[in-house]
């Protein structure tokens, strides 16, 4: 039996989804929201309250804690984000399920990746993969729910942030506070296109180091300056140098600016860099050899240097309950002809957050996608109704197994 016919046992007419799912997708796609376009999100907000809000008995927005910023100046400024979306339905249910989804993409307005057009079997466009597709499958999977017998036997809280592509830092709060009351997680970020979900994630962290320092003439006083250039090229080559492949330690000095004309000792510079970890261990440690380095390149060049920023997402390792929920959804993959594969990554997102609470998750259930974060981010349009099936066997399955054996 293939996909179709058994995608068809589910849906009547899974080409018609399919359609119905694109044109839905096209239109969240097509208004822009990146991280810090308010009227962006908001648009898209009230597209998805269409959405969700006939699924859920209550529907709340709420207000996420003020984003720090520090500016190319070296100055910092506070932005404060749209509001969190969350979606309730019957909360008394013996299963609880925590869903999470984002509004916000990567591309600001001011992209030139604006829209959406559909090349063969591939649905291009920003965010299309990441994630208002996803969004889409689990509006679509929630909603056949709704009208089975399988409805009463679970509950959901759907958790839509605005500010996931910033690395959660306004929602992560409310992330955690939600994932206490459920039995699983669920997010909605793409698969591989050939259906590959991610397994373990690393941790990551994002820093801005400034560095200050005291502007002379390169000729006449050269020794009386403070070169802010030649602290920040110090540091970021110590930095870097915590780079460890054995160890799963990943430091990418991002951007480097300061400096001006060359005949001036230079009085400013900033870095802004990444870390990816694959232990709380080492982000711990990692914190210990960062205040190090600023202590001795600020003692060696008479720099200040202050560091804004820091790890905002826990590394997700494999566990076994992440492996017995794989399993679990290798299962449901069978039954639709699917083979479901799985493998880590260093790439982050909520289910890390998720994780950190102590919610076992799987956080790529969206489309299958690739190219995110470039202008060349497609869907392919053949998964959208295999991966609103593939949500729906995972509940039912979830059920099941509440069932026989609920929780102590």
């Amino acid at each position: 039996m293939d996909l179709k016919t058994r995608l068809t046992s589910i849906f009547p007419e899974p080409d018609s989804l399919a359609q119905r799912m694109l044109a839905t997708t096209c239109r969240l796609a097509d208004i822009n929201s990146g991280s810090w376009n308010r009227d962006g999100i908001a648009a898209v907000q009230d597209a998805l309250a269409e959405l969700f809000e006939p699924l859920a008995d209550h529907y709340e927005l709420r207000q996420g804690a003020d984003i720090s910023r520090m500016g190319d100046d070296g100055q910092e400024t506070l932005f404060t984000p749209n509001p969190i979306q969350i979606f309730r339905a019957r909360t008394g249910a013996p299963l609880q399920l925590v869903m999470t989804g984002h509004s916000d993409t990567v591309f600001p307005k001011e992209s030139h990746f604006q829209f959406c057009k559909v090349d063969g079997d591939l649905l291009k466009g920003p965010g299309t993969a990441d994630m208002k597709g996803g969004l889409v499958v689990l509006a679509e999977a929630l909603s056949w729910l709704d009208q089975s017998p399988f409805k009463d036997d679970f509950g959901f809280t759907v958790i839509i942030s605005p500010d996931e592509e910033t690395g959660s830092l306004s929602s992560a709060p409310v992330l955690m506070e939600l994932a206490q009351g459920a039995h699983y997680g669920m997010t909605y970020e793409p698969a591989l296109p050939d259906g590959t979900l991610a397994g373990a994630r690393k941790g990551s962290g994002n820093f801005t180091l400034t560095a200050r320092g005291l502007s002379t003439h390169a000729g006449r006083n050269f020794f009386d300056g403070r070169n802010a250039v030649m602290a920040i090229a110090r540091a970021a080559v110590l930095l870097s140098d915590m780079t460890s492949e054995a160890d799963g330690i990943t430091v990418n000095i991002g951007r480097i600016e300061g400096g001006g004309a060359v005949n001036v000792v230079p009085d400013f510079c900033q870095c802004r860099f990444n870390i990816r970890v694959d232990t709380t261990e080492q982000m711990t440690r990692l914190e210990a050899n960062m205040a190090d380095i600023l202590q001795q390149v600020g003692a060696d060049t008479g720099c200040a240097l202050s560091l804004h920023g820091g790890f905002n997402r826990p590394p997700k390792p494999m566990t076994p309950a992440q492996q017995s929920l794989f399993e679990l959804l290798r299962e449901c993959g069978q039954e639709l002809g699917l083979d479901i594969q799985w493998r880590a990554t260093g790439g982050c997102c909520e289910g890390n957050n998720l994780a950190a609470a102590g919610l076992v998750n799987i956080d790529t259930l969206g489309v299958r996608g690739a190219n995110i974060h470039t202008d060349q981010e497609y869907t392919c349009i053949d998964s959208f109704a295999e991966r609103a099936a593939l949500s729906i066997l995972l509940i039912q399955k979830l059920i099941q197994r509440h069932k026989e054996s609920p929780p102590c």
